[in-house]
């Protein structure tokens, strides 16, 4: 890996500030959803007004991890610090 600029560690760390971000509010809406387990359906008789709501838990859950594992993989990238010399001595 190389050497990352400052330019380049800004935008990396602006990426993780925004999918941090999107975490908290995926956690949230989770959370709201399994307090409430919202299945909602309306009817009314009265020529029409239909409404349902659901949604799929399995794929907030999925996001929510692929929002994690994204975080992580971005801060690895950050925290590396690209190629590093070594000198061995042999005795």
């Amino acid at each position: 890996m190389s050497y990352q600029s400052e330019s380049e560690r800004a935008r990396i760390q602006a990426l993780i500030d925004t999918k941090t971000a999107q975490l908290a509010i995926a956690n949230e809406t989770y959370t709201k959803i399994l307090a409430n387990e919202i299945e909602e359906y309306r009817f009314d008789s009265n020529e029409g007004s239909q409404r349902a709501r659901r949604y799929k838990m399995s794929e907030l859950k999925t996001q929510i991890d692929s929002l994690e594992a994204e975080i992580e993989r971005l801060q690895r990238r950050l925290k590396s610090g690209g190629l590093v010399s070594v000198t061995l001595r042999r005795q």
